[in-house]
């Protein structure tokens, strides 16, 4: 069956298993409605703001350089489009359990724009929480609202260790009028180190392995995210496979650093 992908939203990418999933909540609606609607935004630690500290980031997290200002831009491609995105670090503010950084995106798909913010948390600790609430499938039939869950990186010790962290996030999800509610299981292994080139250039990165897996409309889906993380730099590629009821995964998106600028 045929899912519905969409262009992935930076820098966690979690949106490619959203979108899927509600590919598979349309296949199985009768209504042929296309009314539009937004993902939803929802989020747990409040508003994001237009400046603040530029304080790094906790030594113990994956190498993730955090400073207002900071740019990736990327080369971003699935199985029938190409553009590029632009994330820009909009500000860093301490709040409780660490610090709050702000993501602005800018994604170009086929000559079509589309802006969007969201935050993460770094904790002293070294984990990093993404609020799954702030990815969005990118469709416009679709709204995605997370209902319960976090998603954690942990710190890098634990990435190193190659340990596991499992999340599970609640979902519900609304596609031409259907409703549908899904649990998502997620899991998060660190990979090892690898040289991975990309058109910014050659890095011996860490690389993060996160799983998220779910049954939608009876029917099972993963979809397996990874990202490499350089020294310095932070993210400079992604790579999202996906399958569907068991069958073997094809590569559904890939995200290349094309240039890195500091703020």
């Amino acid at each position: 069956m045929a899912t519905q992908l969409a262009a992935l939203r930076h820098p966690a990418r979690a949106g490619v298993g959203l979108a899927a999933m509600a590919g598979l909540v349309l296949t199985g609606c009768t209504s042929s409605s296309t009314s539009s609607a937004s993902s939803s935004t929802s989020a747990s630690t409040g508003s994001s703001n237009s400046g603040g500290s530029t304080s790094v980031v906790s030594s113990n997290s994956v190498p993730f350089p955090v400073a207002v200002g900071n740019t990736w831009t990327y080369k971003d491609t699935t199985a029938v489009t190409a553009g590029t995105s632009v994330d820009k670090i909009a500000a860093v503010k301490a709040v409780p359990g660490g610090q709050r950084v702000t993501m602005d995106s800018t994604i170009t798909i086929a000559g079509t724009t589309t802006h969007s913010s969201g935050y993460f948390i770094f904790r002293p600790d070294g984990s990093i929480t993404y609020p799954f609430s702030q990815f969005g499938t990118g469709s416009s039939q679709a709204k995605v609202t997370l209902l319960a869950g976090d998603i954690v990186w942990p710190p890098a010790s634990q990435i190193e260790s190659g340990q596991v962290s499992h999340d599970i996030l609640k979902v519900e999800i609304t596609v031409a009028g259907h409703t549908e509610h899904v649990t998502s299981h997620i899991a998060v292994k660190g990979e090892g180190t690898q040289s991975v080139t990309v058109p910014a250039g050659t890095y011996n990165a860490t690389v993060v392995g996160m799983t998220e897996s779910e049954t939608v409309a009876g029917i099972a889906l993963t979809s397996q995210i990874t990202t490499w993380l350089a020294a310095g730099v932070g993210p400079v590629k992604t790579e999202v496979t996906v399958s569907e009821g068991g069958s073997a995964g094809t590569v559904a998106a890939q995200n290349l650093l094309t240039s890195f600028t500091k703020g």
